[in-house]
This record gives structure tokens, sequence and C-alpha cells, in this order.
């Protein structure tokens, strides 16, 4: 496999300890003339949901890398440790238990798996608390040099991996059910639809919307942008990814809602 030496890397590490630092330690131990790109390393702790939508969000805009993630809240147990091949060529790292599928589906589906298991290329001893460290890491950067998925361990039918169930919004009547996908630092409401589906149930662009969510209420316009409405008035906004997202212009819609990923919201029109 030709060398990337780049290595795109998402974690739940957080960046108030030294984990994300060694990583690039080991890394850089390896393949010297890596380039690291730190995608996010806020993920919500254990949360694996909001790093496979992070990862699958951002994997079209990421340089030909190999993409690391680590969200491993079963870190240490019987749990596999893989790297997934695209149908595209991408290459992702990470635990099997449903962060990369996402992410591997945007690329073009899943072309072949194998498990990270030869100790040639682990840190061993294997950590049972910080496989970040000894075997994400190390496995990212030799293939990043050029060393074959097949070298890394034995093949795993992709049939077998973890899934993860990431829900998608329902029609019911001239309503849609959906979820707070994830909310990012100004405290905007990602939520799992998009226009497309406004239109199914006759709420074109414009058109003024009801939103039930965490108990409130809510009379919601339509934006191109926040300042669509005035300061601090609710606006929904289709944002970079093409979901829909409840905000408020100058203001944390999540902090005033009290809302959080997984919220339930109800969006339908507004006939007050």
């Amino acid at each position: 496999m030709a060398g990337r030496q780049i290595v795109a890397f998402l974690s739940d590490y957080g960046l108030e300890d030294e984990f994300v630092g060694v990583c690039h330690g080991v890394m850089l131990k390896i393949a010297p003339d890596l380039t690291i790109v730190d995608l996010h390393h806020n993920i919500l702790r254990q949360d694996i949901r909001h790093g496979a939508v992070v990862l699958e969000q951002s994997v079209g805009y990421m340089p030909d890398a190999i993409h690391l993630a680590v969200v491993d809240p079963s870190v240490g147990s019987g749990r596999r440790a893989v790297v997934v091949r695209a149908s595209s060529g991408a290459i992702l790292v990470g635990p099997d238990n449903g962060l990369l599928l996402p992410a591997a589906e945007r690329l073009g589906g899943v072309d072949s798996v194998h498990e990270l298991t030869n100790e040639d290329y682990l840190l061993v001893p294997v950590s049972n608390t910080f496989q970040g460290r000894d075997v994400f890491a190390p496995c990212s950067a030799h293939l990043a040099r050029g060393v074959e998925p097949a070298e890394l361990g034995p093949p795993v039918d992709p049939s077998t991996l973890v899934l993860l169930e990431i829900p998608d919004a329902w029609i019911h009547e001239d309503h849609l059910h959906a979820e707070v996908l994830q909310v990012d630092r100004f405290g905007n409401l990602q939520l799992n639809l998009d226009r497309s589906l406004l239109e199914k149930v006759g709420l074109s662009d414009g058109v003024e919307l009801e939103v039930r969510l965490e108990g409130r209420r809510l009379t919601v316009a339509q934006g191109s942008t926040f300042s669509t409405v005035a300061s601090g008035e609710f606006v929904v906004v289709e944002d970079s990814y093409g979901h829909l997202s409840l905000a408020i212009n100058n203001g944390d819609a999540a902090a005033t809602l009290r809302a959080r990923a997984g919220s339930t919201a109800i969006v339908g029109p507004n006939t007050r």
C-alpha cells in the first residue's frame, strides 16, 4: 500500500490529560514525517454515536489520510480492534463498536476488514485501559508508512462488525419526529433531518414552524442565516453539512432549552 503521510485523529480523550499528546508521540516515533490532523478530541465521553456522527460528516473533507478514531468505552474487553478499508480506498482504524461504519458507508462502503493483532506493530505489553496508545496509534502510523492492512492481523468478515443505530426522522401526518444528533460549542442543535423532509410534509423554505422540544413549544422561523431573525430569537437553518439545526441568533439553544444529543424534537406547521 502506498504511504499516506497524514493521520486524521478523532477521540473522546479531551485535552486536559496527556493522552492525545502521547498518541502523537507514538505515531511520530514510527513515522517522523507524519502530519497529524486533530479532527476532534472533545467527543462526549464514551459517546460512540457522537463520535460516529462527527467522523461521518468530516471524512469527506479530509485529505488522503488514515482516519484514526478512538471512542472506546469497552477498552480491554473482548471487543476487536480493526482496520477497515472502504470501497473508495480510504482506511479507518478504531474499535469494532460501530464508530467507524457510518464513515465507511460515506466513503463507499466496507471493502475489507482486518483485526489488529500482530504484535510486531503494537506496543507490548498492551494496556487494558489505553489501547489508543498501544494499538490504534502505532497501527495507524505503520499504515501511513505503507504497511498493508493484511500484515496487521487476520481478516474479519465485514458482516460481523458491530452496527450502530443512528435513527432517521420519521413522518406522522404533517409533523416530523426528529432527534438531536449533536450539539456544537455554540449551542446549535443539529437535527437528523433536512429540507427535503420538511418539503414532504408541506413545510417548504420560509414556512413558519412549530418545534416541540424538552417540554417547550416554540414558534420558529426558517432562515438562510442565523441573522434572518433578531438577536435572541430561535431560527431553523441548514447547516454546513446539509442538516437542519435549531439555533438562537447570538444565543445558545442547547442551554436555553436544556437539550442535548438524543433529545426528541417534533417539527410541524405553526398553527398558533
